[in-house]
């Protein structure tokens, strides 16, 4: 049987223009620094990297050169799409040319990714526009790569924590009618939430991976940090369609 699609799933770095930076009295570069080191030191190995946005937190030129200097020379596909801090003009700029690639479909073997643009401006919450949900559509429906995943920013679906949900994907109705309608839809990944969630719908795996900065605090009615640490997650897929995931912590 063949070997997995291995990816490093990361998000929400919050990187600054200024590497001295702190956000919440979290040194953004210093975190995203070291999870790479964890992710990327041991014996395990991706075959590509996802990050599902909030690359940067000040939405700087210099922020997003500096996420092209870390992770441009891992010898690895980045595959990254937009958060509500994010530029995306600035990113498909800086992230578009290989090793980098800015949202849309990526095929690997049994296995299609479906990268999606959930920004809109003024709005911490998102929002799909219709070109977006067609790719979605269109993508799931087509005959190419047996299995799908599909990876965005904002949060298709509640998180029980009240101030967060007032932020959430806004038409999550109508991403989600789509996914019902096809039957190549694996599993839903997703940054924002800064925390970490394991669920099923309809046979889909829902995955949000915890920020490589600071955490939110769980089921929490108003703001409120967690303490955990930085994070990320490791995601194997298989062949015939399967699931393999944990969510690692940096101590």
């Amino acid at each position: 049987m063949a070997p997995p699609l291995r990816i490093l799933h990361i998000t929400d770095p919050h990187l600054h223009g200024q590497r001295d930076a702190r956000m919440r009295g979290v040194n953004t570069d210093d975190t995203l620094v070291a999870t790479l080191a964890h992710a990327l030191g041991g014996k395990l190995r991706p075959d590509l990297v996802l990050a599902t946005g909030d690359l940067v937190q000040d939405e700087t030129r210099a922020g997003y050169e500096r996420f092209h200097e870390l992770l441009g020379d891992l010898g690895l596909p980045v595959y990254c799409l937009p958060g509500n801090h994010d530029d995306p003009g600035l990113m498909r700029e800086l992230l578009s040319a290989a090793p980098f690639r800015f949202c849309g479909v990526a095929e690997h073997g049994a296995w299609s990714l479906i990268m999606l643009n959930s920004f809109t401006r003024g709005d911490d919450g998102g929002l799909l526009a219709p070109e977006d949900l067609e790719l979605l559509d269109r993508t799931l429906a087509s005959g190419g790569a047996a299995h799908c995943l599909v990876a965005l920013h904002h949060q298709p679906v509640p998180m029980g924590s009240l101030w967060l949900d007032s932020v959430p994907l806004r038409n999550a109705d109508e991403f989600l009618a789509i996914c019902d309608r096809h039957s190549r839809l694996r599993g839903i990944v997703w940054g924002h939430v800064h925390q970490a969630s394991d669920r099923e719908r309809r046979g889909v795996r829902l995955l949000s991976t915890p920020s490589t900065c600071a955490q939110f605090r769980p089921a929490s009615d108003q703001f409120a940090l967690d303490t955990r640490p930085p994070g990320y997650r490791w995601l194997d897929l298989h062949a015939d369609g399967s699931i393999d995931t944990t969510v690692v912590w940096v101590e």
